[in-house]
């Protein structure tokens, strides 16, 4: 019996429906203290926030004759969280809500702690949640006010739409000034600072730094704002080199260079030794390090037979933004569209070209060691990389120039046009980004650019590809494992696992409608022979150790799925007499492989070198061209005309996103890791969806069916509080019988977002729990909680149980929309894609696909019946 391989299937339309009133889970409820308990604790620090605003006003008038109502951040601290608390802050005059963040939790205390029906008072850590306001003494004299009639009388009635107050008067735990540590703490800026004075010494006389501002309201406001900040950089000897504001993300930046006098002011005496670290205009203080990536060699050895190709023609499908490649290669010659409007490529020599020419190549050819055809489109390539100013072979993002912008640009420039340019590339549907930023992993907020790209996604219905970031730091396992290549492989496991939380995603990989792919140890070489000073320490097909971990942001999937990486060997270290531990390291390899086979610039003007390279960045450019090719597929018009047909091609960004999805799972890496790590419990299926995302990308399984499986799709648009309910056939040939099967369900979404809440998703789209009962199965792979916290929902249902049903019966998947952060307004829906197949061992049953197919072309004989009947 021969697998024989099937199209895909569509849905017919969904049932609509309103969205089913659920029963309130009886969640732990937070336990707060009393209105008078409440004034014990708080009044003195509402006098201490009243007495900052008067030595402030003194100071300003110290200044100027006028006096003047200084503006100061406030932070409220709330156990938990209120929903729309922001729309009672901008109620009262002289407050601005700025943005929230998600504290630091707490221990249990009398005053604050989760209780539980049952149970009573639990050891549960309580959440916070900070809300950050613009306030001046006015507004603070209001909450005064609002406090002490809170206080008076908790029953009491406030004015209208200051109902909230009455709420975080309960909740608050503290409320303070936004300080100077707030600025720095979650951006790595002291660390950074500490290794560059270790490092580099007095040999720099600058330090760049990302100043990230309080986005307002007022236009006005905020050009006031930067003109002050920018005063304050400048009165320092410093200067900014970059500015940006992006209105649709809450995004208000500055780039700045400071004197490394004010690196040891802060190292020595703290973050409010400088006066930009205190200014109440800026949010976030970042290091700036433009993303730099090494050649694999500049000596390439290997070459590629490729025949040079007439130049391709049509359309472009894919944008690469990335170092400008070597044109003239064998492998690239006539397949590029370049896009340069900075003119980047005047000063960029070939021998430079190391990370564009790699990513273009992976993405047209694949690895060259396979032979893969070509793309049959032209590629678009954006450089935003250049060579590097003292670095040799090296690249790095454009420097002097804050990311964001410029991304934000490329991509208005491919879809908009700029100034008076008409769109550059309106054909693009899918951007690669095999790129990152390498001096913030994520915090407890979403990246300026995993925003944007958030954004851009949902405007211009784009699906980006991101890299996941790689961590290339030597890591190292007890000095007794190194003796021995098994006990090293898992002691280098075990160091990635207690390490994962350094090893995090880089941005922009963390955003949500991102695909963010991470790496796996696999490439198309085969066996080769290595010298006895390095090793081979990753199980083969197993996750990367250079790869990034999640979870994402609110504790989402990511990445969402791995690919073939490159395989990385590491330097056999020498263990020393008395050792107790050894660094680890990755060995060179670009010139004899293991690694992906890529095409770059050779010595002499060849046009035909190659090198051997791994990364995070290489699987996403494969991920890249396997997109093309699903889009391909769903633009084919070949389909039976007894079919429906697939979804319009407004959903083709999504569901190539969930087919992607949809061909990943774990396999056999969990069993291998819960017991390489000692994994049990509850916990460990959480801990590995933060390890694994979705899991590896099965090329096998992508966009087609099988005689032995059927996949069917679809594509909608959902507005609030709808259910859009979807009939799988059951095939008969799965009835009763107690051998596997398996269902996956996947959805992908446009989520909209809300810059400024820790929430972030305006409103979300998921599929309820799938009837274990009826598909005879258990969920598998990632954990239940996780995969409703982004925008791409992936779930597994397979077991040996038998299923019963008759003839007729179809597996229901319910998609539901309801809000998230905020109201989704009457008349806006929300673009939804889904894929869900049913398959079995090709022993049981090698009918399933034409069994479905037969159901769903007699459902729409019927409908058709029915819309003709009078």
């Amino acid at each position: 019996m021969t697998v024989e391989r099937k199209p895909l299937l569509a849905f017919g339309p969904a049932e609509v429906v309103a969205r089913p009133t659920q029963t309130p889970r009886d969640l732990p409820r937070l336990a707060k203290p009393g209105a008078g308990r409440q004034g014990e604790r708080l009044t003195p620090q509402f006098r201490d926030l009243a007495a900052a605003f008067e030595a402030e006003r003194a100071r300003l008038s110290a200044d100027t004759p006028e006096e003047i109502d200084p503006a100061l951040v406030v932070v409220f601290d709330l156990a938990g969280s209120i929903k729309d608390f922001r729309n009672a802050i901008n109620r009262i005059d002289g407050l601005e809500f700025l943005s929230e963040l998600l504290g630091d939790q707490s221990d249990p205390d009398d005053d604050f702690h989760m209780t539980e029906r049952e149970a009573g008072r639990t050891d549960k850590r309580v959440t916070h949640s900070l809300y950050l306001v613009m306030s001046n003494t006015k507004a603070i004299d209001e909450l005064l006010r609002l406090f002490a009639q809170w206080q008076a009388d908790p029953s009491a009635s406030f004015e209208h739409g200051l109902g909230k107050f009455k709420t975080a008067f309960q909740q608050l735990t503290a409320i303070r000034r936004w300080g100077a540590e707030d600025r720095i703490r979650e951006t790595g800026l002291r660390e950074r600072w500490e290794e560059t004075l270790s490092m580099v010494g007095q040999s720099v006389s600058t330090v760049l730094v990302e100043v990230e501002l309080w986005h307002r309201r007022d236009a006005a406001q905020r050009a006031a704002a930067e003109a002050h900040v920018e005063e304050v950089i400048t009165s320092s000897a410093g200067r900014v080199l970059d500015r940006s504001q992006i209105g649709e993300i809450e995004y208000h930046a500055l780039l700045a260079e400071l004197p490394i006098q004010q690196v040891q002011s802060v190292l020595t005496n703290g973050a409010s030794a400088i006066r930009l670290l205190t200014t109440d205009d800026v949010m976030f203080v970042s290091p700036f390090t433009p993303m730099s990536v090494a050649p694999g060699t500049l000596e390439p050895v290997a070459q590629t037979q490729l025949a040079r190709s007439d130049r391709i023609e049509g359309k472009p499908r894919i944008a690469l933004l990335d170092g400008l490649p070597f044109t003239n290669h064998d492998a690239l010659q006539g397949r590029l569209s370049i896009d340069d409007p900075d003119e980047i490529g005047e000063n960029y020599p070939v021998a430079a070209r190391h990370h564009g020419t790699a990513m273009a190549s992976l993405i047209i050819h694949g690895d060259l060691t396979d032979g893969g055809p070509p793309l049959d489109r032209p590629l678009y390539v954006r450089p935003i990389l250049q060579p590097h100013e003292s670095m040799p072979g090296h690249e790095q993002v454009v420097p002097n120039r804050l990311l964001t912008d410029v991304l934000h640009r490329a991509i208005r420039r491919i879809v908009k046009g700029e100034g008076n340019q008409p769109a550059a590339a309106p054909s693009v549907r899918v951007v690669n980004l095999s790129i990152g930023a390498q001096t913030r992993a994520l915090t407890r907020r979403m990246s300026p650019v995993g925003r944007l790209l958030d954004w851009l996604a949902h405007s211009y219905n784009l699906l980006f590809v991101v890299s996941a970031g790689n961590h290339t730091d030597e890591f190292t396992i007890p000095a007794a494992a190194a003796h021995d290549t098994e006990a090293a492989r898992l002691a280098a496991m075990r160091a990635g696992f207690e390490t994962a939380l350094l090893r995090g995603i880089l941005p922009p990989g963390d955003a949500l409608n991102a695909l963010t792919v991470g790496a796996t140890h696999s490439d198309g070489l085969g066996e080769i022979e290595v010298p006895d000073t390095v090793w081979d320490i990753t199980h083969p097909d197993a996750p990367a150790h250079y790869g990034s971990v999640g979870p994402g942001v609110d504790r989402s999937v990511k990445p969402d799925l791995h690919h073939s990486g490159g395989r990385a060997l590491y330097t056999r270290p020498i263990v020393l007499p008395g050792q107790t531990d050894v660094a680890v390291g990755l060995a060179h390899t670009a010139a004899t492989g293991p690694g992906l086979q890529v095409a770059a610039p050779g010595r002499g003007g060849a046009t035909n070198s190659t090198v051997f390279t791994n990364g995070t960045s290489n699987a996403t450019a494969l991920v890249t061209r396997e997109a093309s090719r699903l889009f391909d597929l769903l633009e084919s018009d070949n389909r039976d005309p007894e079919d429906a047909p697939l979804p319009d091609p407004q959903y083709h960004p999504l569901l190539v996103r969930a087919l992607l999805a949809h061909a990943s799972s774990w396999g056999a890496w969990e069993n291998s890791l819960r017991n390489d790590l000692g994994l049990n419990g509850q916990d460990a299926r959480r801990q590995l969806t933060a390890l694994l995302g979705y899991g590896r990308l099965d090329l096998s399984r992508l966009g087609e069916a099988a005689s032995n499986r059927a996949v069917l799709v679809a594509g909608g648009q959902i507005a609030r509080n709808e259910r859009h309910t979807y009939g799988f056939p059951l095939p008969p040939s799965l009835r009763a019988k107690a051998e596997w099967h398996r269902f996956t369900i996947t959805l992908a979404f446009m989520a909209p977002t809300v810059g400024q809440l820790t929430r972030y998703r305006s409103a979300k789209v998921y599929f309820s729990t799938p009837d274990t009962t009826l598909a005879g199965g258990d969920r598998t792979d990632a954990e239940h909680n996780a995969v409703r916290r982004g925008s791409l929902q992936h779930e597994i249902v397979q077991g040996t149980r038998s299923m019963s049903f008759v003839d007729g019966d179809a597996f229901p998947i319910h998609v539901e929309c309801m809000d998230d952060a905020q109201r989704l307004r009457a008349g806006n829906t929300i673009r939804y894609a889904l894929v869900v197949s049913a398959e079995t061992a090709e022993q049981t049953s090698n009918t399933i696909h034409d069994e479905v197919r037969d159901r769903l072309r007699l459902r729409a004989r019927e409908r058709a019946r029915d819309r003709i009947r009078p």
